[in-house]
């Protein structure tokens, strides 16, 4: 595994990021664009998975999150004064950054949560050909979003990188309710030691700053908005894929629609896995090697299909 970094668009930090290659010849790249409040090395054991498959794994940290952060402005959870477009284009940059370096390989790309909203923006921006798109942990609740991003608008005015404890425990407080284990992130998953790893973890977990609440709602409500799925090629196949125990996902019923309206867009290749028992991090969960097989299955069949053409 390789560490390095690229100027972000926000012209001043340097986004870290992460390439594992496989010891044998590649037969393809997946980008993984990560969730809320987490970091790209967090995904090691899943990379070395798919690098036995063959595929090189490529991925950065957000800003404000992991080692992409400023010397200038160095909270977590800030995203900066054009959080969204900040976002989308580093995605870019690190896509960019994988074609040049492997041209001549398929390109998959993988967001989860945040990261899977984040991608769904991304694909209606850019319709530059990739080989498929995986979201992981996405969802469709969009209640009370258009409050959340009325109120957020004007805290990001005011005071963009205070951090909103309030704020996060009205958007996720609910969450643990659903669960018997203590904690305000049982609900991530049903392995609770990777619960206490990411309780424990500095770079986990932390509480978002008004910038970045608005930077989040911003994201899911450009991946949910009337017709979204329209705007996104119909050749591009898509595995949606979560844990049926996830509060994000509304325990399966955010996956599901999101499945339909894609089907329903005119894409023409839509594969949902649900998995019953499981939570919001299913590359974490004690039966993560079931949801790894899924993911791998589903890459080379693509690639089959993409050699037949």
């Amino acid at each position: 595994m390789k560490h390095d970094t690229f100027l972000s668009s926000d012209q001043k930090t340097r986004s870290h990021f992460i390439c594992w290659e496989p010891d044998s010849e590649p037969i393809g790249t997946v980008q993984i664009i990560h969730g809320m409040a987490e970091y790209i090395e967090r995904y090691h054991d899943f990379a070395q998975y798919l690098n036995n498959r063959g595929f090189i794994v490529v991925g950065h940290d957000h800003l404000g999150h992991g080692k992409s952060t400023s010397a200038t402005e160095a909270k977590h959870g800030y995203f900066g004064d054009e959080p969204v477009n900040f976002v989308l284009e580093d995605i870019h940059q690190m896509k960019e950054w994988i074609e040049n370096n492997y041209p001549d390989l398929p390109h998959f790309m993988l967001g989860h949560s945040m990261g899977s909203f984040a991608l769904r923006n991304y694909l209606q921006v850019y319709k530059s050909e990739i080989s498929g798109a995986i979201f992981m942990g996405t969802g469709k609740n969009v209640a009370m979003l258009p409050i959340a991003l009325s109120l957020t608008k004007g805290l990001n005015r005011i005071a963009p990188e205070k951090q909103n404890k309030w704020l996060d425990k009205l958007a996720f407080g609910s969450f643990s309710k659903n669960f018997t284990e203590t904690g305000s992130f049982n609900w991530l998953s049903k392995n609770q030691e990777n619960v206490r790893r990411y309780e424990n973890d500095p770079l986990t977990g932390f509480t978002f700053t008004n910038n970045g609440f608005y930077t989040l709602f911003r994201l899911v409500d450009g991946a949910n908005h009337d017709g979204w799925a329209q705007n996104i090629d119909q050749d591009l196949p898509i595995l949606v894929i979560s844990g049926e125990q996830d509060p994000v996902g509304e325990f399966g019923k955010g996956p599901r629609n999101v499945a339909k309206e894609l089907d329903e867009a005119g894409i023409k290749d839509v594969f949902l896995v649900l998995f019953a028992e499981m939570r919001h991090e299913i590359l974490f969960e004690n039966e993560k090697n079931e949801v790894y097989k899924v993911i791998g299955t589903w890459l080379q069949k693509r690639l089959d299909l993409e050699l037949k053409d």
